[in-house]
């Protein structure tokens, strides 16, 4: 029963940062600070749950690492080969920064188990807190891609 519950959890916020992102795009709101507030969803999901936030945090690190890291590989690869060119960038970036991120992951759980904080995972806590650090560390550099100028040059169509 716990698990469909932490699953049921885990697709609720996942529907409702879908929804903010959408709901951004189709409005033509600056994507990246939307990106990284929404990033606060997952971490108001894991508090309701009442999961200890800093257990969550070489969680949230692997995701920001992870996925902000990926950012500047698919924004390289859109400026410089267009739309596939993001999408190449974001595979082979997502295989690099998945290694990046896990290293520091693992150092930071060393760090926190060496200071007598618990750090163990469950499936809940790995979910949000991932997701949390995904949001924020791309929503952070799209948010900084933006401000350097930087566009991906990628077209957008809305739905009716």
């Amino acid at each position: 029963m716990k698990t469909i519950f932490n699953v049921a959890n885990t697709t609720l916020v996942s529907i409702i940062v879908v929804a903010i992102g959408y709901f951004a795009l189709s409005r033509g709101v600056l994507i990246g600070p939307v990106i990284f507030l929404s990033g606060f969803v997952p971490l108001a999901g894991a508090r309701l749950n009442r999961l200890e936030l800093r257990r969550l945090i070489p969680d949230i690190v692997f995701g920001a690492l992870d996925t902000g890291l990926l950012m500047i590989a698919a924004l390289a690869g859109a400026q410089t080969f267009g739309v596939l060119g993001a999408i190449v960038g974001s595979a082979i970036g997502d295989a690099v920064t998945d290694g990046i991120a896990g290293f520091f992951e693992g150092s930071i759980a060393e760090w926190l188990r060496e200071r007598g904080i618990e750090e163990a995972r469950t499936d809940l806590g790995s979910a949000l807190g991932k997701m949390s650090g995904c949001l924020l560390g791309s929503g952070l550099i799209l948010t900084i891609a933006f401000l350097l100028g930087i566009q991906a040059h990628l077209t957008l169509e809305t739905p009716g």
